[in-house]
C-alpha cells in the first residue's frame, strides 16, 4: 500500500501547537492560533466537526459547555451539540464568534503554517466529514502542509478514500472513553496509516511503536521540555504541546 511522506518539505523535529497556545488564549481559535504563529510555532493542531447545515466548525468537544464556561463563566450554558446545530445557532452563542471555520482558518494563515487535522466523528458510517475536509484542503492548495488524524480509524479510512495523498494517523489513550479494543493503537491495523499518535503518558512503549510499527510516532501533549528532548532523542518525528513556544525553545528552534 502506498504511504505518503509525512510533512517532507519541513524540518524535523515537526512541532505542533495543540489547539494553538490554548494555555494563554481560548483554545481552538484564530487568536490562539495566531499565537503559536508569532511565537514562531511551525505548526498547529486542531479538531474539526461537521455540523448539522454541512459546516466544517474548528471545535474540539462534542458539545460546547465547557468552552462556553470557560469563556463566560457568568453567562447561562446552552450546551450545544456540534454535531447536532447549525452554523447559525452555533454563531448565536457568546463563544459564537470565536468558533472559526475551516475555510476561515486556511484563509487567514494558508501556507505559513503546517496542520495536523484531527477529524471528529464517533461513527463507523460515513458522516462526509472526511471528503468535506479533504476537497477544503485541495480547494486552498494545501495538500503539502496537511496531515489527518483521528481516534476513529473508520474516519480515517473515509478520508484516505477521499484524499490518498495526505498522511493519516491514528490517535489513542487508555482513556474509558474509548473503545476498549482502540486503547493500544489497534485502529493503525483498521485504517492502514501512515503515521501513529500516542498519547504522551504511553512513553514507555515508545521504544515498541518504533521499532515494530517502522512509522513515524508523533505523541500528544508533551508539555514537559526534558520530556521533549527526551522523545526526540529517542526517535520521534514530532511533538504535538500545550507549550509549544516553550518546548521549540527547548528543542532550539
Amino acid at each position: 500500500m502506498y504511504h505518503p511522506a509525512l510533512l517532507p518539505d519541513f524540518p524535523r523535529p515537526l512541532l505542533f501547537a495543540h489547539r494553538g497556545l490554548n494555555r494563554k488564549f481560548l483554545e481552538n481559535t484564530i487568536s490562539s492560533f495566531q499565537a503559536a504563529l508569532e511565537a514562531g510555532v511551525p505548526g498547529i493542531e486542531l479538531d474539526v466537526h461537521l455540523t448539522s447545515d454541512g459546516k466544517l466548525v474548528v471545535f474540539h468537544d462534542d458539545v460546547t459547555s465547557r468552552i462556553e464556561k470557560l469563556a463566560h463563566p457568568e453567562e447561562p450554558v446552552r450546551n450545544l451539540s456540534l454535531e447536532g446545530s447549525t452554523l447559525a445557532e452555533l454563531r448565536s452563542l457568546p463563544i459564537g464568534v470565536q468558533i472559526p471555520l475551516l475555510d476561515e482558518l486556511f484563509e487567514h494563515f494558508g501556507s505559513r503554517v503546517y496542520y495536523d487535522i484531527e477529524l471528529k466523528s464517533r461513527s463507523a458510517s460515513d458522516s462526509g466529514l472526511a471528503s468535506k475536509v479533504a476537497d477544503a484542503i485541495r480547494s486552498y492548495g494545501l495538500k503539502k502542509n496537511c496531515v489527518i488524524s483521528s481516534f476513529n480509524p473508520f474516519a480515517l479510512r473515509f478520508f484516505r478514500g477521499a484524499e490518498p495523498g495526505i498522511p493519516i494517523g491514528i490517535i489513542w489513550s487508555h482513556s474509558r472513553e474509548l473503545y476498549w479494543f482502540l486503547r493500544h493503537g489497534e485502529g493503525a491495523l483498521i485504517a492502514h496509516v501512515d503515521f501513529l499518535k500516542p498519547e504522551s503518558g504511553l512513553a514507555p512503549h515508545l521504544p515498541l511503536y518504533l521499532r515494530l510499527s517502522g512509522k513515524p510516532v508523533i505523541p500528544w501533549t508533551v508539555n514537559d521540555p526534558a520530556t521533549a528532548r527526551d522523545f526526540v532523542a529517542r526517535g520521534v518525528r514530532g511533538i504535538i504541546s500545550d507549550e509549544a513556544d516553550l518546548i521549540r525553545q527547548a528543542l532550539g528552534g
